[in-house]
């Protein structure tokens, strides 16, 4: 029989995909194919998860949020893997899927990986390390891991909101200096965001134009200002009426350099980024993904 690699993350989102491993593993068994299950933990790389991988797997499925697929992409990426990946969206952030109308219910995921319909979408590359979805400095970069566990699960994506706008205060300017292929900017910014999909830890139509497989990445960075200012942005940003917006820089590129003599925190897809300076580009639709029709 043919096999599949199932990677999943057993604290994700409501944690329940846990109890649904049996409805998984007898539609792929139905179809012919054998499930090799793989629980994530702290006490394991993601990398001994791939150890086997070119022993007769057909393709690469994952069940958690966005840092959970962007860990497995960052290791496929690394490991020179180019296997199909299905998702299973089970954590409290899933933009990824989101982006690509892929939705939550198990059985639905199931047939979409069966059904065999790729699409080729971009993956961002930054410094030694992988993004499916965003790369982020200053500001907000820590709302994935400060949002309490509890707080997430019982009000999914609201809850980063609500600890958004908490940390809004407590911020100060961060001088950045941004070269991508066609502008140099300096400037004291607030937050730094660049971008492979539309939306970023549960703020949706943050790139309303963004394609996901046309090799550019879109960047958004939020210049400082008073607190009131700063405050209608954020609240532009949530509604999607904040492209245009005097306070916000927004572009495309292919490739970016970001240098920052300040102490500031990075993100990628939800967990901790490397350090400044930070070389980003775009590996051009090196990540095939099961999509519906």
């Amino acid at each position: 029989m043919k096999k599949i690699k199932l990677i999943y993350n057993p604290k994700s989102g409501d944690a329940s995909f846990k109890n649904k491993l049996d409805t998984v593993v007898n539609k792929f068994q139905a179809a012919g194919y054998v499930t090799v299950p793989f629980r994530i933990s702290n006490e394991l790389h993601i990398d001994e998860a791939l150890f086997d991988i070119n022993q007769g797997y057909e393709m690469i499925c994952v069940s958690g949020g966005d840092g959970t697929v962007s860990s497995v992409a960052d290791a496929m990426a690394r490991l020179n893997i180019k296997l199909p990946m299905g998702i299973f969206p089970s954590g409290t952030s899933n933009d990824l899927a989101a982006h690509l109308g892929i939705p939550k219910d198990i059985k639905t995921c199931c047939d979409i990986i069966l059904n065999g319909i790729i699409k080729n979408v971009d993956l961002g590359r930054v410094n030694d390390s992988h993004f499916i979805n965003v790369c982020s400095a200053g500001l907000l970069t820590d709302v994935a891991y400060k949002t309490d566990t509890s707080m997430k699960n019982a009000l999914g994506q609201i809850a980063y909101y609500i600890k958004g706008i908490e940390e809004i205060p407590k911020y100060s300017p961060i001088k950045m200096r941004l070269v991508s292929e066609d502008r140099v900017i300096e400037d004291n910014l607030l937050l730094l965001l660049i971008l492979n999909g539309s939306s970023a830890g549960g703020f949706n139509r943050l790139a309303p134009d963004a394609v996901i497989d046309d090799g550019r990445m879109n960047v958004i960075a939020i210049k400082a200002a008073n607190i009131s200012n700063t405050l209608s942005v954020f609240l532009k940003i949530i509604r999607g009426e904040h492209i245009g917006d005097p306070n916000i820089y927004y572009f495309s590129t292919n490739k970016l350099s970001v240098e920052c003599n300040q102490l500031c925190g990075t993100d990628i897809d939800g967990e901790k980024g490397p350090n400044f300076p930070l070389d980003i580009e775009v590996m051009h639709q090196f990540l095939k993904v099961f999509v519906a029709k």
